[in-house]
């Protein structure tokens, strides 16, 4: 596992270099082994991490700001900020001053403070605990990098003339390649994997837009409820009087009980629901945890069962009651099903008499 290790004392910089040897004296109990990189101050830190592939950092909070510049301050909290800006790493806060650590501005329960007074071995147990989050991360970025180099060697390198010619003069382009590069990675992983995603791939949580959108799915009146009003008519505020919502039932019970019945007739049973129970007026969605933890679902949206209310009360009430949002992949399923059902006109009844 590699870490940034920032401090500007050099005795203390010696005594985690004699921790590190120590714990990687001893990997085969410990499970893994540390390679740590230094800085000294806030500079050196930021182009470390542009530099490195790191697993994680372990940060003072008083710190050099440049070279030879030793005066009190807190510039740890500004590192750890912009790491969480910049960096997907696993962040502890090693202090002596517990009290300064800004967390409410980290607005990340996962960063860890920890006191100097209690040793370093706290840092690597906490690593230890986390280091299959950390590995699988790295794996990841490997994954990432792997089809970005195909996007960017077999469509963007000989398609680049295309891509500037068309752009206004001066126009920066890195946020549109990023969006191309994205969006090709995703479905080219998406196909390496048979199609098949990972039920949690189905959400954002918390969700990633400031404004409700369709597929948001909220906690409103003792019950949950996810947003079926168009997206177009979502995107500008004050274009529709009425947003409308779709119940969804919580079918967590029955589905608890397929899984605890290890037969063929249970996992049958399971994919004809994922399937909606081959039902029109209604939409699977797969079970989640929310920002908490806290397990929900799966439900099934019931399209007969909606509920509208003044786009007024939607955006200030609803918005701050979504717990999560569906992701892109997942919401046409449910607007197609939506207005599928709709779109049913039906048949007379034929009679014999």
């Amino acid at each position: 596992m590699k870490i940034l290790v920032v401090e500007d004392e050099d005795s203390k910089i010696l005594e985690w270099k004699d921790a590190i040897a120590a714990h990687n004296a001893d990997e085969e109990n410990k499970g893994f082994r540390l390679q740590m990189t230094t800085s000294q101050n806030v500079t050196d830190a930021k182009r470390q991490l542009d530099l490195h592939r790191l697993d994680a950092a372990v940060v003072d909070l008083r710190l050099q700001v440049e070279p030879g510049v030793a005066e009190i301050n807190s510039q740890g909290n500004d590192l750890v900020r912009h790491i969480l800006e910049v960096q997907p790493l696993g962040v502890v806060v090693y202090t002596g001053q517990q009290a300064d650590a800004d967390t409410a501005s980290y607005d990340c329960p996962q960063v860890r403070v920890m006191d100097k007074a209690d040793g370093m071995e706290q840092v690597f147990t906490w690593l230890g605990e986390n280091k299959d989050v950390f590995l699988r991360l790295r794996g990841a970025k490997s994954a990432f990098n792997r089809e970005t180099a195909r996007v960017f060697f077999r469509s963007i390198w000989p398609r680049w003339s295309h891509w500037t010619s068309s752009t206004v003069h001066g126009a920066d382009l890195t946020e549109v390649v990023a969006r191309h590069v994205v969006a090709h990675v995703h479905d080219s992983m998406l196909n390496a994997g048979g199609d098949a995603t990972h039920p949690e791939e189905a959400y954002f949580v918390p969700p990633l837009k400031a404004r409700l959108d369709t597929g948001d799915l909220v906690q409103y009146e003792g019950g949950s409820w996810v947003v079926v009003t168009p997206r177009c008519d979502l995107a500008n505020q004050g274009k529709v009087a009425t947003i409308l919502l779709a119940f969804c039932e919580d079918i967590s019970n029955s589905w608890k009980e397929l899984e605890a019945t290890d037969s063929g007739k249970s996992k049958d049973k399971m994919k004809k629901l994922i399937q909606h129970d081959g039902m029109p007026k209604q939409h699977f969605l797969h079970p989640m945890r929310d920002a908490a933890g806290q397990a929900r679902g799966p439900w099934m949206v019931q399209f007969h069962n909606l509920k509208a209310i003044t786009a007024e009360q939607a955006f200030n009430e609803l918005t701050g009651l979504r717990f999560a949002s569906l992701s892109p992949l997942f919401i046409p399923s449910l607007v197609e099903r939506f207005g599928a059902y709709f779109s049913r006109i039906g048949t007379p009844d034929y009679s014999s008499d």
